[in-house]
Order: structure tokens, then sequence, then C-alpha cells
């Protein structure tokens, strides 16, 4: 059970450094570096510590936001007029992929899926097909077996669990060397998940899939503490929350290298990424001891705190990194220990503590950071429990 770091833009130097030692895997990005940069990346990391290396191919959107995708080997010229609906039609990308993943020598490689016209059981069928035939080709490490799925196709309104449970039996038809569970929301980057329903048939997903074999969730942020009160394995993270979860708009957005980011603080005892002039507002308003709850004030948050309370004005950004995926390191840690109990009571403090706030107009920068997504967990975590 470990935290993976799914490399993004400018995220090598992360790579083994202390107070992150908990991260012990990682998911490579094609999106963010040529081939030739990933081999060099996968020899390096290897100096650095024992870690999981694992590839996405991450073709989710072949025809939007390429990026580096294009110069990869196992892109084909002729992407935009394959037939993806069936699985003859991935035969020449897997096992390119295969070929590529035994090249670079990493530990796993998720199976190729595209995002599909309409959520149907073809759809899962083909994600199924598509990673046993990798699994003939790619015989050094793991397959994981990519679940692409949709926040709207979980929630369709089927009576305790029912379409989820119809997934979990068409994904779980064959053994797999793991589950990789990207979720598609439709929601943009850098905002909680509020969907109370889709997040409770998630979890159900979660939990069927990690009956059978490991369940590695991509794209997650502090999300990451619902999936493992469901059951994950492991949860992965970028350096900052714009990468967070797999959406849509993760691919619109303009390749700026890193997406214009700013600096925040991430509060484990309101479960909120928060604004230095949220911190100080805190402070201000006698809240400062919310400031720092539990992981939050690991060594890396040590740091931010202190370069803001003696060098003003100095950039924290780095610093901010360090502090978010410390914290998620670390937790993920605790709730594989603690599990959903611990889960359940964060979630009542922080909704308490969001409410004395705003009962005393305590009200931070951004008007949408207001708690308003804890109490939809809370209820997601409760309905999981019903299923």
């Amino acid at each position: 059970m470990s935290a993976y770091l799914q490399m993004g833009h400018d995220t090598e130097n992360l790579v083994g450094e202390a107070d992150l030692e908990e991260f012990q895997g990682l998911i490579l990005s094609p999106v963010n570096r040529e081939p030739d940069k990933l081999r060099e990346n996968v020899l390096v990391f290897r100096t650095r510590g024992d870690y999981d290396i694992i590839l996405d191919p991450q073709l989710y959107f072949p025809r939007g936001q390429r990026e580096n995708l294009i110069q990869q080997p196992y892109f084909p010229d002729g992407f935009d007029t394959a037939d993806f609906s069936v699985a003859a039609g991935w035969a020449n990308v897997v096992n390119d992929l295969a070929i590529f993943a035994e090249e670079l020598g990493v530990d796993a490689v998720a199976s190729p899926v595209i995002m599909p016209r309409r959520w149907a059981d073809e759809f899962y069928d083909i994600c199924v097909d598509t990673s046993c035939m990798l699994t003939q080709a790619f015989d050094s490490g793991r397959v994981l077996t990519t679940c692409l799925v949709s926040l709207s196709d979980l929630e369709d309104g089927s009576v305790g669990g029912n379409r989820v449970r119809q997934i979990a039996s068409i994904l779980t038809r064959y053994e797999t060397g793991g589950y990789y569970v990207v979720v598609e929301t439709g929601i943009e980057p850098r905002r909680e998940l509020a969907d109370a329903g889709g997040l409770a048939k998630l979890l159900l997903l979660i939990s069927l899939l990690e009956q059978h074999a490991p369940v590695t969730v991509a794209y997650s942020s502090s999300d990451m503490i619902l999936y493992k009160a469901a059951g994950a394995t492991n949860c992965s993270t970028s350096k900052f929350f714009n990468l967070r979860r797999f959406t849509t708009s993760r691919f619109d957005e303009p390749p700026t290298g890193g997406g214009g980011q700013l600096p925040y603080w991430f509060e484990h005892n309101l479960l909120a990424f928060i604004r230095e002039a949220d911190i100080r507002r805190l402070q201000r308003d006698g809240y400062g001891h919310i400031v720092g709850g539990m992981h939050s004030g690991s060594r890396s948050g040590l740091r931010v705190l202190d370069s803001l309370d003696n060098s003003p004005g100095e950039a924290w950004l780095g610093k901010s990194w360090r502090q978010y995926l410390s914290w998620f390191g670390k937790t993920e840690q605790e709730v594989s220990i603690e599990g959903l109990p611990a889960v359940r009571e964060w979630l009542i403090s922080a909704e308490r503590l969001w409410q004395e706030l705003d009962n005393n107009e305590v009200l931070f920068d951004e008007p949408r950071n207001d708690g308003g997504w804890i109490r939809p967990w809370r209820q997601a975590m409760r309905d999981f429990n019903r299923f």
C-alpha cells in the first residue's frame, strides 16, 4: 500500500527527496516527455530508490492535445483513422507499447484506452481485451487493466449500484496484475468533486475490483482519503493538484509549462487547499490553531510556515508542492492503517470547522473555497457503506 507520484511537468527533482519517502511508486507521463527523456528518467529514478515504475500510455484523448504523445513509438501514423471499437484495432498499438515498456525497463504498464463516444458495456469489454493482449505481449512485468470510468455513467440511477456491479463483472472476467482506475468527471481541474452519488458508486467499484486484484487510483488529490477508505491499494497524485484528476478539460488547457500555478497550502483540518492570505486570516482571527493539522505540519509544512513568517514576499510555490505531497504520502499510509473510521472522523471535524468559520464570517479569498465538498464526501461514504 503506497503513494505514487504522477509525473507531470518538471517533477524529476522531486523523486527521492527527503520528507517524500512514503512515495514508493512513479507513473511516467509520455504526454510531458519525449521517448529519450523517458529512457533517461527511468535510469535516474532507479538510482534514487526502489520505486515501482508504471508506464501509462496516456492515449485517452489522442485527437486532442497530444504534446509529446505523437513521438512515442507506440503512437501509430494511422491513429486518427483506426477503429478502436474492436480489439483487433489495438493490435499494433499493444505490441509496440509492450516493446517500448520492455525497453524502458518499467515494472508495470497500464493497458491503452481512449475516451469512448458512449459508456456502453462494449467499451469495458475492449478495456479487458486490450489488457489481455498486452499481458500476452509484455512478460517482464505486470500489466494493469486500465479502468477508464465516468462518474455520470456510474451514477445512472440504478438501484443498489447495479450499474457498478455490471461494470465490475466485465472488468474482472480475467486475471490481471492490477487495476488502474482513471476517472472522467467533467469538472475542471483544481476543484474538489462534490457529486455524492457518483462518488459513492466509484467507491463501490474500487471495493469490488480490489476483491480481484490491487487497485491504483490515478490522478487523485485530497479525495484520496475516500478511495483509500474504500480499499484502494495505491493512489497517485501530482506535485500539484492541477493533475489530480483525469478530466476532459485537463487536456483542453494550453501547454504553458505547468499551467500558471499559484502556491497553496493544504490544510488537513479543513481538507482544503488555501492561499497565503487565508493562512494570515486564520491567524489574525483567532484560528491559527487550525493551521498545520496532522501531516499538514510535516517538515515540509514547517518550512513553508517558517518562510512565510521570516521571509515575507518570498516565492514559495516549490515549497507548496512539497508540503502537499508530504501530506499526501503520509496520510495515504495513515488511512492504510486506520481505514474508514479515521476518514469519517476527519470529515466530521472538517465540516464542523467550516461551519464555525462561516458563522464567524471568516471568509477565504476564493468564493468556492468554502468546504462545500465535505458534506457530499460524507454522504458518499454513508451510501458506500450501505452498498
